[in-house]
């Protein structure tokens, strides 16, 4: 029986990873990011990012990294709406240095610079606006102008900028991990999720799974359809429990990453899949993120 407990806790020992990547004033790291997507009804399209950190300056509560897209490209062809509104985002940011204080370990906490690029994104985002109705005039059949640029620009305020650095190459940054951990978050498209966590020497995985309950999803599609389609909200409020309760709105997402970390506590390579299924459409983004 004691050993049986000293061999338990030996291994818990094993399963845990305390990720705080070295940062000094002057490091840099470079990344390419690579995302296939694969939606109903559209050819698979690749956007592909190269990402510089800067860690710029040393602060009393810890530091401050300088994130900025260097390059972003797509191959989404123009009769690719979905590529095209899905793409924006990302190079609406290029060019675009964000910088981020962190704690000590290196958590992002907040977007020092803000303020700055509030008028740049704005502008960015009109001009965006334009090239996609000119290059991809089909766009117009399903999102106006106003909804188009509100969509871009949701993934442009001061706490979208901060959760998208959070993510990705700094998302371990100044936590703890240990196998069977779980931990509540929300998705980039907004879903309550659940996620766990299985450590395996410098290997992270965490596999996460939607978390929702039928007031929540109301709540989600309410909101979604007040933004994009306003003269169908009415109608969708009075049926939205028929429309859940029938499967029709049913919903799914899966997420799944595989963290390698480098003996300074920085990813060396990030494997992800994220999976999701709507009124029985399925889409899949698979992402390969690597140390240049």
């Amino acid at each position: 029986m004691i050993v049986s407990l000293l061999l338990t806790v030996a291994l818990g020992t094993q399963a845990q990873l305390k990720v705080a990547p070295k940062l000094e004033k002057g490091l840099v790291k470079n990344y390419v990011s690579s995302s296939t997507v694969d939606a109903p009804g559209q050819q698979a399209f690749t956007v592909t990012t190269d990402t510089k950190y800067t860690v710029t300056e040393t602060t009393a509560d810890g530091y401050v990294i300088d994130v900025i897209n260097t390059e972003c490209t797509t191959d989404a062809g123009a009769d690719n709406v979905v590529g095209k509104v899905m793409s924006a985002s990302e190079q609406l940011l290029k060019g675009i240095n964000v910088r981020v204080a962190t704690n000590k370990d290196g958590k992002p906490e907040k977007v020092v610079n803000y303020d700055e690029l509030k008028g740049k994104l704005d502008a960015g985002a009109d001009k965006m606006v334009e090239e996609i109705f000119k290059a991809a005039p089909k766009v117009g059949a399903v999102l106006s102008k106003d909804a188009l640029k509100a969509n871009i620009m949701d993934n442009a305020t001061e706490d979208a900028l901060l959760k998208s650095v959070s993510t990705g190459v700094l998302a371990l940054s100044g936590k703890t991990v240990m196998t069977g951990a779980q931990e509540d978050y929300v998705s980039d498209q907004g879903l309550k999720m659940k996620r766990m966590y299985f450590v395996n020497g410098r290997s992270v995985v965490t596999n996460g799974s939607l978390n929702m309950s039928k007031d929540d999803m109301k709540a989600l599609i309410v909101a979604q359809v007040e933004k994009s389609l306003p003269d169908q909200a009415d109608m969708i409020k009075q049926n939205i429990d028929q429309l859940i309760d029938s499967g029709m709105l049913k919903m799914d997402m899966k997420e799944t990453a595989t963290y390698e970390l480098a003996d300074d506590n920085w990813v060396k390579s990030i494997q992800s899949e994220i999976t999701n299924e709507t009124m029985g459409q399925k889409s899949v983004i698979k992402t390969t993120v690597t140390q240049k």
